[in-house]
Formats: C-alpha cells, structure tokens, sequence
C-alpha cells in the first residue's frame, strides 16, 4: 500500500513508519553522527528539523518511502517498519547513507 510522506534535501535523515497515527516523529541517525527528526503527518507531509512541509509516499512492501525534496527525490529503504515508540531499525537511502531510525514519539 502506498502512503504520502515526507522526504527533505539531507542526504541522511529520511525516512518512513506504515499506519501513521496523527503524526509520527523519527530520529534518524546517520553512521557518521549526525541525527536529524523528522514529523510524518497524516496529511501526507513532513517536516525535517522544524523545515517545511513536503510531500512522501511510502510502499509498505519493499519498506521504502521517497520524497521530494528541492534537490530533487530522495528515498530510503528500511531494513523493517514499526509504529510504537522506541521502534529502531537500520535505514540505506539514494544518496548513500546508512544509519538507524527511531520512532520517538506518536500522537493521535
């Protein structure tokens, strides 16, 4: 099934949880230490860092969401998803990077 998200222009911290509830924030931490928190909304828009709303889609079954970012698209491919608070699992995007996302925090 395919979801709207939002993705932005950070070649690390991008990623994506099935079944939202009224938004949905994941720390992404990338392998070479920076970490960037991303709010997935219900609406179909993200928010990365407090930047502005962009547009996400998301494929459940190959566990991979992409956006488009100013820079142009950017997907990142999880190696599981989840939907409760303290969810962790490795992510690899099209630029390169490589890391963990967290769920950190869901509200309804």
């Amino acid at each position: 099934m395919k979801k709207t998200i939002l993705c932005t222009a950070a070649a690390f911290a991008f990623a994506a949880m099935p079944a939202l509830a009224g938004s949905t924030t994941v720390e992404f931490a990338a392998a070479d230490g920076t970490t960037s928190v991303v709010v997935f909304n219900t609406d179909g828009t993200a928010t990365m860092d407090g930047g502005e709303a962009i547009p996400y889609t998301m494929d459940d079954a190959t566990h991979t969401v992409c956006g488009q970012t100013p820079d142009g698209d950017l997907c990142a491919t999880f190696d599981e998803t989840g939907t409760d608070v303290g969810f962790s699992t490795g992510y690899s995007n099209t630029a390169g990077a490589t890391g963990t996302a967290k769920i950190t925090a869901v509200a309804e």
